[in-house]
């Protein structure tokens, strides 16, 4: 009988744990190039400045715009990235916000033991109007 409130306590604290699995990753299983199975010339890069893990989105759909002398803000193609549980979670790199302010986050799904991925656009690339059309990237290095 004098077990039982230790038992409890020891269960109790395990409970909480496991709630707290609220994790919020800093994306490093996502640094190397990444290549849209489906626009062999749209490609992802993530890469790591000063601790943070950039991505830099090299689309075609981009690529396009700017070509055709679109305006669109420096860097908008440059995003923190954090990975949440099954999101992609980004930041534009000059959005001017306040530290915790300005993010999206996008439905992640890993496929092919992390080497590749679906993921909703709409976090990334914001010209784009794109709801339930995830696209699947696959790691090429």
């Amino acid at each position: 009988m004098k077990r039982l409130p230790v038992v409890l306590g020891l269960l109790f604290a395990g409970l909480i744990t496991a709630c707290k699995k609220d994790s919020v990753g800093n994306g490093r299983e996502l640094i190397g190039s990444w290549v849209d199975i489906n626009h062999n010339s749209d490609t992802l890069v993530f890469f790591n400045q000063n601790g943070t893990v950039i991505l830099f989105d090299n689309s075609l759909s981009y690529r396009t715009i700017r070509a055709n002398g679109i305006l669109l803000p420096s860097g908008i193609n440059q995003y923190e990235v954090k990975l949440g549980e099954n999101e992609l979670i980004t930041r534009a790199v000059n959005s001017g916000l306040p530290e915790g302010e300005g993010y999206y986050s996008a439905k992640l799904e890993w496929h092919t033991g992390k080497r590749e991925f679906s993921v909703e656009p709409n976090g990334f690339r914001p010209y784009l109007s794109c709801l339930g059309c995830p696209q699947r990237f696959r790691k090429i290095d």
